[in-house]
């Protein structure tokens, strides 16, 4: 009996959507926003590890450093994960990438599980490089495998799943850093390690489900197994029409030339559309996100909130990023992409010029 909510939808692909977005975007936002609430106490834990070590605790210009290195080493490890997602997709596939891609969110979850009983916050930064090499990959290889084995009439919904899935687990990292649940001196290491558990679930779940047919038929030209993915996708035999698109479009790929990355920076047609997605790539990273998801408890406290205050308020700014999150699948289909871009780069201005003008002014609330 086949289930379907909507032309296109059925258990199957939904099942195959889950086992790809919440085992991947789950640890990615997870681990985004993890290192937020614990940081306090992880710097408290470090000094007293080195008066262990050397009867001598840390100076404050040695802890900045090693907090700096524990939170930025998972962008340099998300780097160098995005920078593989072209070798893993095409060597192993997107649902082989996927699966293997487990090994170093595993071998994360390890570090973080067993740093405390180490003394080593060596073994935190090794675990968070592991963990970002993780993200980075899945952020290529999981909106890749969604967006192929997504019908045509559903793969803008579909493809949005993804960064849903990621603001949804930012703010469940901020929700479990509560002092309340897992923010305390004892179990802020499984807080970290908790990011084993969207491993586990994907390495139950996907290897159920199908390779993508797209990379079946158009890059390993295996068109009986891109068939039997497609059927069993679409819980249906009646895929002939779709493979064949399938077919059409691996057929007008090996007409289109090759081009060499010199062809695409002296070539306006191609260099426009490479400084556009490169400039909306910047902009995202400049906008100020990341330091406000990695630092937000800090930030708070330094504004005069109070530890509990500065969590709560946390937790409201992941909830207000989920609830645009949502906004945003409505609106981008209505007012369009430009449209959206070109206001909140207006809306950044208005923010900007306002905090300056706070930040001269000689009055202070307290």
């Amino acid at each position: 009996m086949k289930i379907s909510v909507v032309d296109g939808v059925n258990a199957r692909l939904s099942f195959a959507v889950c086992a790809a977005a919440f085992g991947s975007a789950f640890q990615h936002g997870y681990n985004l926003g993890v290192i937020n609430a614990p940081l306090t106490l992880i710097e408290d834990w470090m000094n007293t590890t080195s008066y262990e070590r050397s009867e001598e605790y840390i100076t404050q210009t040695e802890q900045t450093m090693i907090t700096s290195w524990i939170v930025s080493i998972y962008c340099i490890g998300g780097m160098v994960g995005g920078g593989l997602t072209g070798f893993f997709s095409e060597r192993y596939g997107r649902k082989g990438g996927l699966l293997l891609n487990n090994i170093t969110a595993i071998s994360a979850a390890i570090f973080f599980g067993f740093c405390k009983m180490a003394s080593s916050w060596e073994m935190i930064i090794i675990g968070r490089f592991l963990i970002g090499i993780n993200n980075g990959l899945n952020a290529g290889l999981a909106p890749m495998y969604l967006s192929e084995i997504a019908p045509t009439t559903l793969r803008g919904a579909i493809g949005t799943v993804y960064q849903l899935v990621v603001t949804i687990s930012i703010l469940f990292s901020q929700v479990m850093g509560l002092e309340s649940l897992l923010g305390t001196e004892d179990l802020w290491p499984i807080l970290l390690a908790l990011t084993i558990l969207p491993a586990i679930f994907q390495l139950c779940t996907l290897p159920i489900c199908p390779e993508s047919p797209k990379f079946l038929l158009i890059n390993k030209e295996k068109r009986i197994e891109a068939q039997r993915a497609l059927s069993w996708l679409r819980d249906s035999s009646n895929i002939h029409e779709e493979l064949e698109e399938m077919q059409n479009e691996a057929e007008a790929q090996k007409l289109v030339p090759r081009v060499s990355l010199r062809e695409i920076l002296t070539n306006p047609a191609l260099r426009i559309p490479l400084v556009i997605a490169m400039m909306m790539m910047i902009a995202q990273q400049l906008s100020g996100i990341n330091a406000a998801i990695f630092f937000s408890v800090k930030i708070y406290e330094q504004a005069g909130l109070n530890e509990d205050e500065s969590l709560y308020a946390t937790i409201a700014m992941g909830t207000m990023n989920v609830l645009m999150t949502f906004v945003s699948l409505v609106l981008v289909e209505k007012a369009g992409r430009k449209t959206l871009h070109a206001h909140w780069f207006v809306r950044h201005d208005d923010r900007y010029y306002s905090s300056y003008l706070v930040s001269r002014s000689p009055v202070r609330i307290s």
